[in-house]
Parts: structure tokens; C-alpha cells; sequence
């Protein structure tokens, strides 16, 4: 989860503020999960009526050396960003055109139905490789979110070979977000 440094009132930002928090809980030996980590900053976002973008992709996609930095160019946006596991929780088993029959392909239907429903989010799929399974799911969470009025933004990271085109296409997508909201 990301954006630009937001000064509190007090003058200590968000990311301060974090890792006071993590420091605090190890002390008390309590752990926070990413996820719940995560709840939070979503939660935080939509209060605040920023654009989340719910980044899928398979679980190698968070390697930096593999994503090309795709998370903090997304941030740089000034929006929130959050896995599809973080939203694909809050949505029960999802009725699909395919067999759905594996978890990951499932948390990716459920993210992208649930994305449906938030006006102030969106989907961007990393895929590598597009070609088997992988191929079935990329067409069932473009239509879900299709049905569902909503644009499908993919992104091959096998064919980035800079980030140009890739901020391109993120713009684009925001400034529509940004165009609903008025």
C-alpha cells in the first residue's frame, strides 16, 4: 500500500506513524499481518476519496527485479495501492464463465468483482507469459469487469522494456477514474 507522504497534523507522516506502530506492537510481541496492514490503508484511502488500484498478479509479480518497480511508479500517482488478496477476502465465491477451481484464479475473479462495486477503484493485472490458464483467467476478470462498466487494464512486464508506455496506459486510467468521479 503506497502514496506520497501525507504530514499529520502534528507533523509526523503516515509513514512515521507506521513504523512507531509496528516498533510499539513488536514490544508487546503483537503482530499485524500485511493484510491487516493493508485493511487499514484501504479503509484510510476511501475515507479520503483517493483512487485505489487493486494490483493482481501472481505472487513471483512482487519481486522488483520482475515487476520493473510497476508498485511505486503506481504511487507515485498519489493513489493507494493493494493486492487482489487484500480485496478478493471481502467476496464470497463468484459464479464465472470458466472452471474456477484454483485459488489463485479465484482471488482474481473475487478482486475483480469487488472492484466492481468501488467507484473509486480499479484493477491492474500483471500477467507474464500470456498463454495457458493464465489466459482463461485474463479473459474472465476483463469480463467481469466489463459487465460490470468498468475498464480492464492489463500489463505484460515480459515486454517492458521501460516504463514509458506503462505510465502512459496508468494515466490513462486514471484520468478516466478521475473523469467518473465528476
Amino acid at each position: 500500500v503506497g502514496g506520497k507522504s501525507a504530514e499529520a497534523e502534528d507533523g509526523i507522516c503516515e509513514e512515521e506513524t507506521v513504523e512507531i506502530e509496528k516498533r510499539l506492537m513488536d514490544k508487546l510481541g503483537l503482530s499485524l499481518s500485511d493484510r491487516d496492514v493493508a485493511k487499514v490503508a484501504l479503509e484510510k484511502a476511501e475515507k479520503e476519496g483517493k483512487n485505489i488500484i487493486v494490483l493482481a498478479g501472481r505472487p513471483y509479480h512482487a519481486d522488483p527485479e520482475i515487476n520493473h518497480g510497476i508498485d511505486k511508479l503506481i504511487t507515485s500517482f498519489d493513489v493507494a495501492i493493494v493486492s487482489e488478496d487484500v480485496v478478493s477476502r471481502y467476496e464470497k465465491r463468484i459464479n464465472t464463465g470458466v472452471l474456477n477451481q484454483w485459488t489463485y484464479h479465484s482471488r482474481m475473479y473475487a478482486a475483480a468483482e469487488y472492484v466492481s462495486r468501488h467507484e473509486n477503484m480499479n484493477l491492474v493485472q500483471l500477467v507474464s507469459f500470456g498463454c495457458g490458464v493464465d489466459a482463461i483467467t485474463t479473459d474472465e476478470v476483463r469480463a467481469i469487469l466489463e459487465r460490470n462498466g468498468r475498464i480492464y487494464t492489463q500489463i505484460k512486464i515480459d515486454e517492458i522494456t521501460n516504463l514509458g508506455a506503462v505510465k502512459i496506459r496508468l494515466r490513462s486510467l486514471l484520468a478516466t477514474m478521475e473523469s467518473r468521479k465528476a
